[in-house]
């Protein structure tokens, strides 16, 4: 793993987040970079007995958890469309997902986001973890627009190895 040339990407199932993956997976392929796709997700179960549980099994940790895996390998699969390339990382970890992203972009070239993901504030200009990590990130992050054309950037405009940030 050569980790100056590691795209992370925070996704979340969201359309945004599927253009950041889909971005970040042409540029790492044009590059002979990776990409970990990191989904991060907050048990907000309450538990006070076997009650909640017994009415809504989904609802128990270890099922969320399976679902969010289930979307994670879902959003990856169809960005990679079956291709082979670049080296991909998947990811789910559990945690408040500024922090983790944060956390995980300390070695990365760069943490890239979609603009908006499925949280309380999707409606907003830009998404609150968006916004955090463009704080708290240790690398430079890119935030890909709704609206934004995918194929105004793809591999035949990457930039060449002389790039100072991927060598």
């Amino acid at each position: 793993m050569i980790e100056s040339r590691l795209f992370v990407v925070g996704v979340d199932g969201s359309e945004a987040s599927q253009r950041a993956l889909q971005w970040a997976l042409r540029e790492a392929r044009a590059r002979g970079a990776w990409v970990a796709a990191i989904m991060v997700w907050q048990s907000h179960a309450v538990l006070s007995g076997p009650a909640p549980l017994m009415m809504n099994p989904r609802l128990a940790p270890h099922e969320v958890r399976d679902q969010h895996w289930q979307e994670l390998t879902r959003v990856v699969s169809e960005g990679l469309a079956g291709a082979s390339t670049p080296k991909l990382h998947e990811e789910l970890l559990e945690g408040v997902p500024e922090e983790v992203l944060a956390e995980k972009s300390a070695h990365a070239a760069m943490l890239v986001l979609g603009d908006r993901g499925r949280g309380r504030v999707a409606d907003a200009v830009l998404g609150s973890t968006a916004l955090r990590c463009i704080h708290h990130a240790r690398c430079p992050v890119l935030i890909i627009p709704s609206g934004f054309d995918l194929g105004e950037i793809g591999p035949e405009t990457a930039h060449e190895a002389s790039d100072p940030v991927l060598g």
